[in-house]
């Protein structure tokens, strides 16, 4: 049941407080690790470095990929409920939306489509607005410098605890884009359901549909007033049948009889 209510309306999952609280210390700890990190040779360090650097490469394509996944929802939302309310406006008026039932599942479909895809740039809008991001900046090299520290120890340091402490702000990005990923996908769904009504309304699918779906429930409702299917005159009937069957053929011999008599 909770897979099916997150597939009709995915949504982020929800930490518990001790969850976090256990997140936060593990983070941390990892921090403390880093920053104590000791025995970096020279003939190492330039390796360490360029390792860590391609850690903070790929964290950053991670961020630059969700950040261009968000612009682009939006962008696409934009465009969409101007367009879907233009179609409304130049519609002609068909059967999808005469007077009845059919008119209020076709506003409710309309106004689904369009829930999923404001909430889906509501979640891209929330992905562009984490921006709590860790570089190296101008001042920790010259503060490294004028502590005369070694360069190649502090440098990979600072590069592993940046790509440690970004790594949960992207995760959190992509969290958002995939909820607003999934919504927008919701969206085009339901507005391809949408879009099918009118078309099989003007081809007489869906009075087709009622005609027949109202013929088998007058059928069925017809069923019970049946008298083959009452109990008592269901038996009753085979007996008459079967007697009358018998004197017709009684009737039949007596009369044969009766004209071969001399």
């Amino acid at each position: 049941m909770k897979k099916l209510l997150q597939a009709i309306w995915p949504r982020p999952k929800r930490c518990s407080p001790a969850e976090l609280a256990q997140l936060l210390q593990d983070g941390r700890e990892w921090d403390a690790r880093i920053q104590s990190l000791q025995g970096i040779g020279d003939a190492e360090a330039p390796l360490l470095l360029e390792a860590a650097r391609r850690i903070t490469e790929e964290e950053d394509k991670r961020k630059a990929g969700a950040e261009a996944r968000a612009t682009t929802y939006i962008a696409a939302v934009a465009a969409l409920i101007p367009l879907m309310t233009w179609a409304i406006g130049n519609a002609a008026p068909s059967s999808t939306c005469s007077p009845g039932g059919g008119c209020f599942a076709w506003t409710a479909i309309f106004v689904l489509a369009v829930i999923y895809f404001v909430t889906a740039a509501h979640w891209a809008l929330k992905t562009l607005s984490v921006a709590n991001y860790h570089v190296i900046g101008v001042e920790d090299l010259v503060q490294i410098k004028e502590q005369r520290r070694n360069l190649h120890k502090i440098l990979i340091q600072q590069t592993l605890l940046q790509g440690r402490r970004n790594r949960d702000t992207i995760n959190l990005k992509l969290t958002f884009i995939k909820v607003a990923q999934r919504r927008f996908f919701n969206g085009l769904v339901v507005l391809g359901a949408l879009l099918m009504l009118d078309p099989a309304s003007r081809l007489g699918l869906i009075e087709t549909a009622k005609n027949q779906l109202a013929a088998e429930t007058s059928y069925f409702r017809a069923v019970p007033s049946d008298p083959s299917s009452n109990p008592q005159t269901g038996v009753a009937a085979p007996k008459e049948a079967v007697g009358s069957e018998l004197r017709l053929r009684m009737t039949r011999q007596l009369s044969g009889n009766a004209s071969q008599r001399p």
